[in-house]
């Protein structure tokens, strides 16, 4: 019964493009597209708006600074407050800092690691100013 079915469809299939003709498109086709393109101002492209501002950027990294040189000029907290009252000690006391203390990282490993970093924050500006000229043609 399938078999029946499939050979129909296939026959109309066949049938309907044998009937309808090939469509091209006129001759000055490309000239009209690209007429269109021109007419498109360059204000209505979306331009690239960073979603965090460098305002914002910089009063967060003066926070942050601040909170830093304040607790080393401070001395740390001087009372804990309601810090007192949690026992903290689960963090220190288990068996994974234990292991975790044992392991032994070669100084080879440490400056893989960290030239690693510097060549990918490297790559981070590299590519972001690639995007850049490309956005701006």
């Amino acid at each position: 019964m399938k078999e029946h079915i499939e050979q129909h469809l296939d026959s109309l299939a066949k049938k309907v493009i044998k009937e309808t003709s090939l469509e091209s498109p006129s001759k000055d086709f490309t000239s009209n597209i690209m007429a269109q393109l021109d007419n498109i101002s360059i204000e209505s492209v979306t331009t690239y708006k960073p979603l965090i501002s460098k305002k914002v950027w910089f009063v967060f990294t003066i926070a942050i600074l601040g909170g830093f040189i304040y607790t080393l000029i401070d001395g740390g907290l001087q009372s804990m407050g309601w810090f007192e009252s949690i026992d903290l000690s689960v963090i220190s006391n288990n068996k994974f800092v234990d292991a975790a203390s044992s392991i032994t990282i070669s100084k080879i490993l440490m400056y893989a690691v960290a030239l690693f970093g510097l060549f990918w924050f490297a790559q981070i500006g590299i590519i972001k100013n690639h995007l850049e000229k490309q956005l701006n043609y």
